[in-house]
């Protein structure tokens, strides 16, 4: 079984329910509660502009990508090698669980 890494307010199920919105919390500090997450749609507009904006497609990107595609020398064997090392010298972190 996959171990959730995450520590993110709401993402496990306990959390979810003590953070609910409709309870109550009592704080001796009003002001830090208004500095912590929230969401705002205010520039979504700007968001949705900006993608429409966007080209599709890159011509030049696209074509650097079937280049690279092809070339057998593509990622350099050095990277291919520092990767290995990497993988090998890290912990496993599914021996864990």
């Amino acid at each position: 079984m996959i171990q959730p890494t995450s520590n993110f307010t709401g993402y496990n199920r306990a959390d979810a329910i003590s953070n609910l919105p409709s309870q109550k919390t009592t704080s001796a500090n009003p002001q830090a509660e208004a500095t912590g997450d929230h969401l705002s749609s205010a520039s979504t507009d700007v968001l949705r502009q900006a993608l429409a904006n966007t080209e599709q497609v890159r011509p030049e990107v696209v074509a650097r990508g079937k280049a690279l595609a092809v070339d057998l020398s593509y990622p350099p064997r050095q990277i291919i090698e520092s990767l290995a090392k990497l993988m090998i010298a890290s912990r496993d972190l599914s021996a864990n669980a």
